[in-house]
């Protein structure tokens, strides 16, 4: 049925061109039939129009929404993650700057402990030395003060036997020399 109606505008047209131009030969004053001609030039566009250009222009125009559809999803889809990586990043930043003032404590204790540490050994190290040099002099001391005893005992049972050996007889020699030694070993075993 289209195509019937499209080969009699197209036959009205080609036997009666004036009439299909509109016929423009009315002056001034319109007519029915001039009127009726528009009509139904118009009709006819329309007609073509709607016929031929149409189904393309439904595709074109549902494509071009499909996609302008399938685009805003996308933009709506992205602008989700967009968001929500966003707040990750700001939960994440969150995190990282208690982590930071957890870490900055942490090594602040940990510094102070280990000055504390420090400040102990150094303490002790101190006591320690101290002590090692008092028993150093304590041990000098009594070692010098021994010799001492020796070189002077030598010395003084050397004298004793020379003087008892010029003016003593054997017998007093004898006793004199014996007390002396006695009182020589409990003066070295101080």
């Amino acid at each position: 049925m289209k195509r019937s109606i499209l080969s009699a505008a197209l036959a009205i047209a080609a036997f009666f061109p004036s009439a299909a131009m509109a016929a423009e030969e009315a002056e001034g004053h319109g007519s029915w039939l001039t009127l009726s001609f528009f009509v139904i030039n118009f009709i006819l566009f329309a007609f073509v129009l709607v016929y031929f250009a149409g189904p393309p222009l439904r595709k074109f125009f549902g494509d071009r929404a499909s996609n302008i559809h399938a685009n805003l999803a996308k933009s709506e889809e992205a602008l989700r993650e967009a968001e929500q990586l966003a707040r990750a990043a700001a939960e994440r930043i969150a995190g990282l700057e208690q982590e930071v003032a957890g870490l900055r404590q942490d090594l602040e204790s940990e510094t102070k402990f280990q000055v504390n540490r420090v400040l102990e050994l150094a303490r002790a190290n101190s006591e320690r030395i101290r002590r090692d040099t008092q028993a150093t002099a304590t041990a000098l001391a009594d070692n010098a003060q021994r010799r001492v005893r020796e070189n002077l005992a030598a010395v003084a049972a050397r004298l004793a036997r020379d003087l008892i050996s010029r003016h003593l007889e054997a017998a007093d020699q004898r006793r004199l020399i014996e007390g002396f030694m006695d009182k020589l070993g409990q003066e070295a075993r101080r």
